[in-house]
């Protein structure tokens, strides 16, 4: 009787850690298969313990509680793409970004601004060494000219840091800037001289391009 009453009680704690599991795997959302899989396992090893058709052990039931865990446990799932608005490409240094080609129609930094904005994004803004040598080698194969392009980057003043949209000083910055001592340059724009060699040039906001790159 004793002994009886323990394997009820094992079948009983079996059945509470499959509908806890499943409840959580679900929530991390583990595949409708393995929690179909777990369902029929345990069902059938419920039945036939509950019909009298096959008495387990002690082991038997402790394996079966192992194996719906093993099931159940959730998987790593995919990434999703989140580079997925409309003209924008996925790259590993760039993100998710967007090359506005204006063909003859000029632009001010501020226009460039407004229309990345237009679609949720801003100006791109340069991480690294790496990325603005990857972003003149793209202004060279695109054949845009001027060979430039309008990137996060201003300051209040001569005497004040150079800051992204945010505020914050800039991630990347190169020894010098061209033009950086005129007073009313506090406008970055990126300026490629070679395939692999480029230029950090500050201008006011009458410098116009017919190009810029947007991110997300």
């Amino acid at each position: 009787m004793y002994i009886q009453r323990c394997k009820m009680m094992m079948k009983l704690f079996l059945l509470y850690i499959v509908v806890l599991n499943m409840v959580i795997t679900t929530a991390a959302e583990t595949t409708n298969n393995r929690i179909l899989l777990s369902s029929v396992l345990v069902g059938a090893a419920l039945a036939a313990s509950v019909s009298e058709s096959y008495e387990f052990s002690y082991t038997e039931l402790a394996l079966l509680t192992t194996a719906v865990l093993v099931i159940n446990f959730p998987r790593n799932q995919p990434v999703q793409d989140s580079c997925t608005a409309p003209g924008y490409t996925a790259d590993p240094l760039f993100g998710c970004y967007r090359l506005v080609k204006g063909g003859t129609t000029l632009v001010t930094k501020t226009e460039a601004i407004q229309g990345c904005a237009s679609d949720g994004g801003r100006l791109q803004l340069i991480n690294s060494e790496a990325e603005a040598k990857a972003l003149t080698a793209l202004i060279r194969n695109e054949g845009l000219s001027p060979p430039g392009t309008f990137i996060q980057g201003s300051r209040a003043s001569i005497s004040s840091p150079w800051v992204g949209d945010d505020g914050n000083p800039l991630p990347y910055l190169p020894s010098s800037v061209e033009n950086g001592n005129v007073p009313i340059a506090n406008l970055l724009w990126f300026k490629s001289d070679s395939p692999t060699a480029f230029t950090y040039s500050a201008s006011d906001n009458t410098v116009t391009l017919t190009s810029y790159v947007c991110e997300i």
